[in-house]
């Protein structure tokens, strides 16, 4: 059964990389987790001897017939056939659980700002991605990595790096390195209107993040220079500062007074 480029697979074939995964995520006896993006099963099945029960989500209609066909007879399993990016995630994530994925690159970065909005709700996140992503991801104000990501993130989550893992771990093998991260809630979500706003204006700072804010922020729908003044002033933020000088916690700060 061979890997699909347009879904993004590569899949993990080394049984140590999984029990360090496993190490990493902290999963006790009594905890469910959802897996995202299962594909052959070698983390499932590791996954389901260490959690109470296990939600696995996975596109590929040939993988989740093997996957459902695996574990059909198992009370503590449950493989669902679909789209991460498209099930409605009330579904699936509910209070004090864990998430554990090999994520497929060309989703992650979506999926994990999807995730935010649900962080109140979610323990922790264990996550391999590509390694340029992980440092994205983990960057503070002020470092070249740091992002939009990285802001959307932290407003949300706490991150921690972990390991490095290899492309020969995987099958295809990838063209760079993967990387653990782990997301430890902070236990709080925005409302969707706040989170839509707090979106909308790092997105838009980050789109020239060469200007400064009182020039790239302009391009706010109803913002204009006196208005962006005084949210700056009441936000106690320096204009003059480019997107990467804010810390999230400023970010949050004048998306709210934008708000107004």
């Amino acid at each position: 059964m061979g890997a699909k480029r347009s879904l993004g697979q590569n899949f993990l074939q080394n049984s140590g990389i999984v029990e360090k995964i496993i190490a990493f995520a902290e999963i006790r006896p009594d905890e469910c987790v959802l897996e995202i993006g299962p594909g052959k099963g070698i983390l499932t099945h590791a996954l389901a001897r260490q959690s109470a029960h296990l939600t696995a989500i996975e596109k590929d209609d040939l993988l989740f017939e093997r996957l459902d066909g695996i574990f059909k007879e198992s009370d503590h399993v449950t493989v669902v056939h679909g789209d991460i990016l498209e099930c409605d995630l009330d579904d699936f994530i509910r209070p004090g659980i864990k998430i554990v994925a090999n994520l497929p690159y060309n989703i992650a970065s979506r999926l994990i700002i999807r995730l935010t909005d649900y962080a109140r709700q979610i323990t922790s996140a264990v996550f391999m991605v590509q390694k340029e992503v992980a440092r994205r991801i983990c960057a503070h104000a002020g470092q070249s990595d740091y992002s939009a990501l990285s802001v959307l993130v932290s407003t949300a989550f706490t991150p921690i790096p972990g390991f490095v893992v290899g492309p020969n771990n995987f099958i295809p093998k990838p063209k760079v390195d993967s990387q653990l991260i782990k997301l430890i809630s902070k236990g709080t979500t925005l409302n969707k209107e706040d989170a839509r706003i707090l979106k909308k204006v790092v997105f838009t700072a980050f789109n020239q993040r060469r200007k400064m804010l009182k020039n790239s922020l302009l391009a706010l729908e109803g913002i204009d220079k006196d208005s962006f003044h005084e949210f700056a002033r009441n936000a106690d933020i320096d204009p003059s500062m480019r997107p990467q000088d804010l810390t999230p916690e400023d970010y949050l700060r004048l998306s709210l007074f934008c708000k107004r």
